[in-house]
């Protein structure tokens, strides 16, 4: 009986299978290609390698072996090996036990005190009570700053006053000018009737400039009444007869300056006057510029009293 094509590619087939290895590919399956090499890893290790001393360096005259003692053979037995030379006396730079640091082992340094410790974590108490006195201290600053810069700006505008006594009817001398005062009582300037609660008072102080450097401090000063608990009251410029133009202003000639001012009727006869002196100097043919320059560069202040008793 004949068999069929179909039949026949089959048994061909299965003939080819039972001819080729087990694990032989089929024939028409392509021989893969063979694998690359592997290529070792960064940071793996290698197994059935040698040992490698890297540090420190072994020196010319040592063993190379790897083997903690060297081996021994016959011939070293019937051959005795020659004496080493002695060893050289220790000398600065060697290592403990008279070994050279190239004999030596690597030892790792011992780690510092408290690096492998961590510190102890602050308690909370504490870190709290440190937090705070860190503010406090911030907000201080924060306020104290401002108020200190102001009062330093104030006491260089004003600084502490030198007051000078004068005797009543006696007659006191500042910046080559001398100066005497008298109060009188007065009514009121301004035509209103008179106040219980209230004295009108006024001053006359007399100025007299002694040499070329008085005539040129012709500016008008400032007074106050003063009484002895502290208190003060302030007195207004009412007329001045010096003249304004520096010649005009003659050496030993007095001039009227004249004030007025309110104080209690209970102390009207005993406040005392302060009269504080200008440092204006009027120079004749003095430029503008020259003027700003010697204000700028001048060290004088406002801070002589003449306080006149009563």
């Amino acid at each position: 009986m004949s068999e069929s094509p179909m039949e026949g590619r089959r048994r061909r087939q299965r003939e080819r299978n039972r001819a080729r290895d087990w694990f032989s590919p089929p024939p028409r399956q392509r021989p893969r290609p063979a694998p690359a090499p592997q290529i070792p890893i960064p940071g793996t290790l290698r197994r059935n390698l040698p040992d490698l001393r890297v540090w420190p360096p072994l020196p010319e005259n040592e063993d190379r072996s790897t083997q903690p003692f060297p081996a021994v053979t016959g011939d070293e037995e019937a051959t005795p090996r020659a004496a080493s030379p002695a060893p050289a006396p220790e000398a600065p730079g060697l290592g403990a036990q008279g070994r050279r640091p190239a004999d030596q082992e690597a030892v790792p340094a011992p780690p510092e005190p408290g690096a492998s410790r961590r510190r102890a974590p602050m308690p909370r108490g504490k870190r709290l009570a440190l937090q705070g006195t860190g503010a406090l201290m911030s907000i201080v600053v924060a306020v104290a700053a401002p108020g200190w810069f102001s009062y330093g700006v104030y006491e260089y505008g004003r600084p502490s006053d030198h007051i000078q006594t004068v005797r009543p009817g006696a007659t006191a001398t500042w910046q080559h000018v001398s100066w005497r005062v008298a109060v009188q009582r007065i009514s009121d300037p301004t035509g209103k009737p008179g106040a219980p609660d209230r004295q009108w008072l006024k001053i006359v102080a007399t100025r007299t400039a002694l040499d070329d450097e008085g005539a040129i401090r012709h500016g008008a000063p400032d007074v106050e009444f003063t009484d002895r608990a502290g208190r003060t009251w302030q007195a207004r410029l009412l007329n001045d007869d010096t003249p304004p133009d520096t010649l005009d202003n003659k050496i030993g000639t007095p001039y009227r300056v004249e004030f007025v001012g309110v104080v209690p009727p209970a102390v009207a006869d005993e406040v005392m006057v302060d009269l504080r002196p200008s440092t204006y100097r009027s120079v004749p043919g003095q430029s503008v510029e020259d003027f700003m320059k010697e204000a700028g560069a001048s060290t004088e202040k406002r801070d002589r009293v003449l306080r006149f008793l009563r």
